[in-house]
């Protein structure tokens, strides 16, 4: 009966040991998710940020565009030389041709860009001239850096180490931050702690800006 009695107690800690060792790789497993989980979020949240500071420099080139094709006296060398059309006209063209291909309208426009500005860019000092002085208006930078700051923002990751870059070999805006992972514990093996989990967003290249100095 004793004998019993021994098996029964080593079987209820046998059973309890096992839930124990269960739930601490349960807790992992879980950790494990949460990692990835935020690591995705990270990803997330940097490239749509690098996409909202390309927004800001297609916005700013877009008006140096309109403000040398709205200057006549800019402007009228440059469209007797392309048989009349403005820079405009012949981005518009390009972009016709993209959508045409069932080309994303964004990128449709950013490939006119690339296609079509830089041979301007050469062609036409005047051109050149109102692209670098649209691009180095001084509230550029701090457009790009709010763009990209809200957006990491709105994505909940973390905004105050955030680091844009606008590459000088790949032309594209570049944003690295990190998104904050806490760990789950099971109150007795596992500590709780925090970590922060860094990624990089990249936008699509925008060539043409190696033509134009700012």
């Amino acid at each position: 009966m004793k004998y019993l009695n021994n098996e029964r107690g080593n079987s209820a800690f046998y059973i309890i040991w096992l839930l124990g060792i269960s739930a601490v790789i349960f807790v992992i497993v879980v950790n494990i998710a949460k990692v990835y989980v935020v690591k995705q979020h990270a990803a997330t949240a940097t490239q749509q940020a690098a996409f909202a500071g390309t927004v800001v420099l297609l916005e700013a080139t877009q008006e140096g565009i309109e403000s040398f094709d709205s200057d006549l006296t800019k402007s009228a060398s440059q469209k007797e030389i392309d048989k009349g059309k403005s820079i405009q006209d012949q981005i518009d063209e390009k972009v016709d041709e993209f959508v045409a291909q069932d080309e994303d309208l964004q990128l449709a426009y950013i490939k006119a860009y690339n296609e079509v500005l830089p041979e301007k860019i050469k062609k036409h000092p005047q051109f050149k001239k109102e692209m670098e002085d649209t691009l180095r208006d001084s509230g550029l930078s701090g457009k790009l850096l709010s763009a990209v700051q809200s957006t990491i923002t709105a994505n909940e990751a973390n905004a105050d180490d955030v680091e844009v870059l606008l590459s000088d070999s790949k032309w594209r805006v570049e944003v690295t931050a990190d998104a904050t992972y806490k760990t789950i514990t099971d109150g007795t093996y596992l500590k709780s702690f925090t970590s922060d989990i860094k990624q990089k967003g990249v936008g699509p290249s925008l060539e043409y800006l190696e033509s134009v100095p700012f």
